[in-house]
């Protein structure tokens, strides 16, 4: 009974809960990439750093499936695309950044994927808002706990 969309709408309890517990394990994943890449940055060898970077790869496709779950939730179409295409305008950097050379070219690309980031970030907060029906924020919010 409790996977019947009307029941869930009836109850946004039930609806809130759930995701705050994909919120608690989004931070979970967060947390665990933050500390393999400071493992990464200390490795002894290429197959320790290998093997932690390969961690590093589960914990970003386990982060990114998560995200996307949370936003799908959200129920207007136009919104969840916005929230992609951002997401789509910071894969996009990947290519520019390997090719570069330029060092004052990396500064400048540093500081476009550092915007675009903090935009992705702030429709992720909007769209957590609009879901649990709270106030979005009209900036990024960073902090430490999810909640």
């Amino acid at each position: 009974m409790a996977d019947n969309p009307v029941n869930s709408a009836a109850n946004p309890a039930d609806k809130n809960s759930e995701i705050f517990v994909q919120l608690r394990k989004l931070a979970e994943i967060s947390h665990s990439i933050e500390q393999h890449a400071r493992m990464q940055a200390s490795a002894y060898n290429l197959v320790q750093a290998g093997e932690i970077k390969r961690r590093i790869d589960e914990l970003t496709e386990s982060q990114n499936r998560l995200v996307m779950a949370i936003v799908d939730r959200h129920p207007d179409a136009e919104a969840r695309e916005r929230f992609k295409a951002l997401g789509r305008k910071i894969d996009d950097y990947r290519p520019q950044i390997k090719a570069c050379d330029d060092r004052e070219e990396l500064k400048r690309l540093k500081n476009e994927i550092d915007e675009a980031v903090e935009e992705w970030v702030l429709q992720f907060q909007i769209i957590v808002s609009n879901i649990v029906g709270v106030t979005p924020p009209t900036r990024a919010v960073q902090s430490e706990s999810p909640f």
